[in-house]
């Protein structure tokens, strides 16, 4: 690879002083049976590439690629992962090197600009969320919840977790995943088959079963079938069994939420959370391929020493200037080990960022502008789509920017017609195992237009 401007006189030179005679010899002591026998299947190895031949392959291998986010009769998917718009100075301000290349700010002084940076993310996720503090980010959604379940059983003391059945079924996933070596019970709470969404007398019947041992209720909203839940009645259940003194000594309410959906429906706190989880994928982070995205978590005042992984906190230096650091760090696992209140020691720092300039650059009417369009072209989708002849609507409840449709036909052979024309119409549900194979998850968010809407119906038409 001779335009790395590594020539084989320098080779040999590092070689040398590392005292072998070729790169083989790095790997003597390696087990014969790890060994490759035979050269490795890639295009050019055996003469080497130019620069300008492998940029050439490169281009080629990526011109393949068909991201949702450009697919020209527009992306209708969604199930956790949406395609929102993303202002220009996003990508500008988060490209800048001082971020890029700004690694873990262990070191407050020489992490001024991170450490802001993160403090303003906090700031805005808790006006977000209506709850009084956040931590700086956590990997994805997915953990966020599983932290907030941890969480709650480290306060509580108790041994029971309710979930509602119309939790992500990923998240539910990797809740398992988390509570599988613990002695908690995980129960997942049915939701209503006609309304999509979990009653009351269920969360009540399962708070009476386990009275007094129930450390938390986990409902998310918007849910994964699209339904928005009661959670101001779901959760008044829950507090039901607080102390008398009010204390969070009780069953603790987790909201999982949809950032942009707070800005037009009902925040977490508004709604009687204690913690709120939630994916940040939303505000400003490109679909990605899945990831890498960055967990949200707020949580009441009387919650803050057991926060999971890094918050930042604003103080004053000797001088009396405004300064940032790292605080409450007793809590992470490098300093306390197995006594800590969570392994998370880290956050999703870049994406954090792009989160907090999306939301600065969008600003509180600008976010229920955006939630504003979600909502009304949702419905203006499912409206035309429930008109078409064998289609309705799964569940006759209220939603936010995604809606299940029964189908006529399965929702594969949809998808596989509009793939064809450049148009991703949904999800199918039996894929996420949240519904039959004639269902179709539908996500509308703001960049979709009239237009696409429109092709989206005569596709839906067309396909019987």
């Amino acid at each position: 690879m001779d335009y790395v401007q590594i020539t084989p006189q320098q080779r040999r030179e590092m070689l040398k002083a590392i005292g072998v005679e070729a790169v083989e010899d790095l790997y003597s002591s390696l087990p014969e049976a790890y060994k490759l026998k035979k050269p490795l299947d890639l295009p050019g190895l055996a003469r080497g590439q130019s620069e300008l031949e492998l940029q050439r392959e490169l281009a080629s291998l990526g011109a393949a690629n068909h991201p949702a986010a450009s697919a020209p009769g527009g992306c209708f998917m969604g199930a956790g992962a949406y395609d929102h718009f993303i202002p220009s100075s996003v990508d500008f301000l988060a490209g800048k090197g001082e971020f890029v290349t700004a690694y873990t700010p262990y070191q407050a002084e020489a992490s001024q600009g991170s450490l802001q940076a993160f403090f303003e993310f906090q700031s805005q996720v808790c006006r977000l969320t209506g709850l009084d503090v956040s931590n700086a980010s956590l990997y994805e959604g997915a953990t966020a919840v599983a932290e907030a379940v941890l969480m709650s059983l480290n306060h509580t003391g108790r041994r029971r977790v309710l979930v509602a059945s119309t939790l992500h079924p990923h998240y539910l996933a990797v809740l398992r995943t988390y509570m599988s070596d613990l002695p908690v019970k995980l129960i997942e709470l049915q939701a209503c088959a006609k309304a999509g969404h979990v009653l009351p007398e269920t969360v009540r019947a399962a708070l009476e079963e386990g009275k007094g041992d129930t450390a938390c209720l986990v409902v998310q909203s918007p849910n994964v079938l699209g339904q928005v839940e009661d959670w101001a009645g779901l959760f008044a259940l829950a507090h039901e069994s607080k102390m008398s003194d009010g204390s969070l000594a009780g069953t603790l309410a987790v909201a999982v939420f949809n950032p942009i959906a707070c800005g037009l429906l009902k925040r977490p706190g508004d709604c009687g959370a204690d913690i709120a989880a939630g994916e940040g994928q939303p505000l400003g982070v490109p679909l990605q391929y899945g990831g890498p995205w960055l967990g949200l978590f707020a949580a009441r005042q009387a919650l803050l020493r057991r926060m999971p992984g890094r918050l930042v906190g604003q103080t004053t230096d000797a001088k009396g200037n405004r300064g940032f650091c790292l605080t409450l760090q007793t809590r992470e696992q490098h300093i306390r080990g197995a006594k800590a209140t969570s392994n998370v020691c880290t956050n999703q720092g870049l994406l954090a960022l792009r989160a907090t300039i999306y939301m600065s650059a969008m600003g509180p009417k600008g976010l229920r502008e955006v939630a504003e369009h979600c909502y009304h072209k949702a419905h203006y989708a499912a409206e035309k789509a429930a008109a078409v002849p064998g289609y309705s609507l799964a569940y006759s409840g209220a939603f936010f920017h995604e809606f299940t449709l029964s189908c006529p036909v399965p929702a594969r052979k949809i998808i596989d017609a509009g793939r064809a024309r450049g148009l991703l119409p949904g999800v199918d549900c039996s894929s996420l195992g949240i519904g039959s194979a004639n269902q179709l998850l539908v996500a509308v968010t703001e960049k979709r237009t009239v237009e696409q809407i429109d092709a989206l119906i005569t596709l839906l038409r067309e396909v019987h």
